[in-house]
């Protein structure tokens, strides 16, 4: 690891984002592994040696402070530490044997594929970078020694061929993340980028512990704390929760993703809403409430001094819908324009928010977490319904701060929907039920 040395340093608070990331790092230690963000792409068809990736990484953690950033203070209330310039270490991953180098200035260290994957030594295969984002991806960051990014350079006939990025969430949520993606491409092709307008971390750091960010994040809880007022009480949990106790299953739907579509254009909606809306409505069948909550993740950056921040922006909304309507599309009609007022409800003290909601009482919660990852959605392309859909188990842990949550990624043309749940909520086969019965629900609102 590259040491900054002597260099002055700066110091202040973690965002409101940042907050909230370290809030779940905390509840799921030591298996907060799942925070991590991996990132792999294609290098540029023009030729990338290894020298130019460096510089363009060089580059790179320049441009975003964010990249440049470790935790310092007590772990019960650390403050972020900027410094100036950093080097993070990268590795070499080549496809074909090689004698490991020497850790450089970068430093570089070279793999053995055959240490990595079993992709024959000539094959440049997308295959090994994803094999190597997993394995980077596979442990927590030291959060006050390690640079918050791993990174790893897949090499085949002596050119870089695949990037494979791992983010720690204290420094990107996933639009970040995609920021970072795009400016290493273009610098992979070009000595430079034009300067960035958007606020810094520190300067958005700065605003929210102003007078001003203050009457913001009051008005936020504010309004949470009336969005509460109008929910039916959770019942408590009736199973005898399972080791481990949290469970992830995954459906990938090419009919959920056709429906979601079709039900959108319908009702001139993104097919997120419909996602959101068929959420609530089969976790109200499972609570029994008709007014029911639910929390999503929302990035942020409506502004537009905001819009290209490489940091955790992201916080959580609470949107209320009153399940008994007349029909699907009415409850999907209502999320909308539920969504769009609790988005702009997003930013807020999590410590204080946190404070005020515990007031209101433990029945009265919301169900769950919402988030759709996807960046590109392809609304309005119906494709037909048609398409296996597999549900599969893919994690399990013992910790998380999340008692239930969903999130929403794949290609177009196949949603992928994760269910992460304690089991003393919804025991493992009653997740895989939970996701079978949101596709059933969206694909039957489709269909008439």
């Amino acid at each position: 690891m590259a040491d900054p040395g002597e260099v002055p340093a700066r110091d202040g608070p973690l965002t409101w984002g940042q907050q909230d990331i370290w809030r779940a790092v905390v509840a799921a230690a030591p298996q907060e592994r799942y925070l991590n963000i991996a990132r792999v792409f294609a290098a540029p068809k023009r030729p990338v040696s290894v020298e130019r990736a460096a510089l363009a990484l060089e580059r790179l953690v320049a441009r975003h402070e964010s990249l440049r950033t470790r935790l310092t203070g007590p772990r019960d209330a650390p403050l972020q530490r900027v410094w100036p310039s950093a080097c993070p270490p990268y590795e070499v991953v080549e496809t074909g044997p090689t004698e490991s180098g020497p850790v450089g200035s970068g430093p570089v260290g070279s793999v053995r594929a055959e240490e990595v994957s079993p992709v024959p030594a000539e094959e440049v295969s997308s295959v090994l970078a994803e094999q190597v984002g997993e394995r980077l991806a596979a442990e927590p960051f030291a959060y006050w020694e390690e640079w918050p990014l791993r990174v790893a350079f897949v090499v085949a006939g002596g050119y870089v061929r695949h990037i494979v990025l791992v983010l720690c969430h204290l420094a990107a949520d996933g639009h970040a993340a995609e920021l970072v993606v795009k400016d290493f491409r273009l610098l992979l092709l070009r000595d430079s980028l034009p300067p960035l307008r958007s606020a810094t971390p520190g300067e958005l750091a700065a605003w929210q512990h102003s007078p001003e960010g203050k009457r913001v994040s009051g008005e936020a809880i504010g309004f949470w704390l009336e969005e509460y007022a109008r929910m039916d009480p959770v019942p408590p949990s009736s199973h005898v929760p399972g080791e481990p106790r949290f469970v992830e299953a995954t459906m990938r739907s090419p009919a959920l993703a056709a429906a979601a579509q079709e039900v959108a254009a319908r009702n001139r909606v993104s097919s997120s809403t419909v996602l959101l809306a068929g959420a609530m409505r089969v976790a109200g069948g499972l609570t029994g409430q008709r007014f029911c909550g639910m929390r999503v993740i929302v990035n942020n950056r409506f502004a537009a001094g905001r819009r290209d921040v490489v940091s955790t922006v992201s916080q959580e909304a609470l949107v209320v819908l009153d399940l008994r309507t007349e029909s699907f599309d009415a409850l999907v009609r209502q999320a909308w324009g539920a969504a769009l007022r609790a988005y702009r409800q997003a930013q807020y003290d999590p410590y204080a928010m946190e404070e005020a909601v515990t007031r209101v009482g433990p029945g009265i919660r919301s169900f769950g977490c919402f988030n759709d990852q996807r960046l590109v959605q392809e609304d309005g392309q119906v494709a037909a319904l048609e398409g296996k859909t597999e549900v599969v188990r893919t994690d399990a842990m013992d910790r998380n701060i999340c008692d239930f949550r969903l999130h929403v990624g794949g290609e177009p043309g196949r949603v992928e929907v994760s269910c992460y749940a304690d089991t003393a909520l919804l025991p493992p086969p009653g997740i895989e039920q939970y996701l079978l019965d949101l596709e059933g629900l969206i694909v039957e609102a489709a269909r008439t």
